[in-house]
């Protein structure tokens, strides 16, 4: 039965490894993005070009699907209020656009992130938009992304670059992009799933990952290096976040 996976082109490299999961599997895969990729045109993966925050389009591209992806935007990626804005805007268009088109099922990835701060509430929001208008809804409560081109990463190689201390003592939980998409794909096999599981990843000192970006780096130094790291993107460093792992029982 079709997917479709709704999502930003700072996304497509979750986007793509999920579509290449599916589409090895035998599904049929629709993306709406908010730019052409030809590299999942190369998979067979039909795609629409919109807004993201167009409720009206999103449920038109929702037409004859089965499963429903959206794709909000990286915690680490939100640094300011517009980034703030545009998440809302996304997350609640698509919990108006999923409701309306009456999506036989619905899996929303989305983070643990510590209790105070602006992002937090806002993903909060999304949530409870999803939980009161879409059912049946499967909750994967994720850990940090780590992957290549995720913000993570990018994050601790500016703040390395730039000589910003990190907290110390701090534990994350972090989750290699390949599992993350693993265990959406193995959701996607299973039949009217309802409620939350949690997708936890390994936990690591944030002391290690530091380490573990630093033994990586042997390129010249990047745009994203280059620019010193936002303050709401450090703050959510400064908090324990601790994800189970009950999710991988999907897998």
């Amino acid at each position: 039965m079709p997917v479709l996976i709704a999502a930003r082109s700072a996304d497509l490299d979750l986007v793509r490894p999920l579509a290449r999961l599916l589409r090895s599997e035998g599904g049929e895969v629709r993306c709406y993005l908010d730019t052409d990729d030809h590299e999942l045109r190369h998979l067979g993966c039909k795609i629409a070009v919109g807004a993201l925050d167009d409720a009206y389009n999103l449920e038109a591209a929702l037409t004859n699907v089965h499963t429903f992806v959206p794709l909000l935007a990286d915690p680490f990626d939100v640094r300011t209020p517009e980034d703030l804005g545009q998440l809302r805007d996304m997350g609640l268009a698509s919990a108006e656009a999923a409701a309306g088109a009456g999506i036989a099922q619905t899996i929303l990835p989305i983070p643990v992130l510590p209790g105070i701060h602006p992002v937090t509430a806002t993903f909060a929001e999304v949530e409870k938009a999803f939980d009161a208008r879409v059912h049946p809804l499967c909750r994967l409560q994720t850990g940090y992304l780590w992957g290549d081109e995720r913000p993570l990463p990018a994050l601790l190689s500016a703040a390395r670059h730039h000589g910003v201390e990190l907290p110390k003592g701090v534990c994350l939980s972090v989750l290699a992009v390949d599992d993350w998409a693993a265990v959406l794909a193995a959701a996607d096999d299973r039949e009217d799933l309802d409620g939350s599981w949690e997708l936890g990843g390994d936990v690591e000192p944030l002391v290690d990952l530091l380490e573990r970006v630093e033994r990586a780096e042997r390129a010249p130094v990047t745009r994203a290096q280059s620019t010193p790291p936002a303050e709401w993107a450090l703050a959510l460093l400064g908090q324990d976040v601790i994800v189970g792992s009950s999710a991988g029982e999907l897998a």
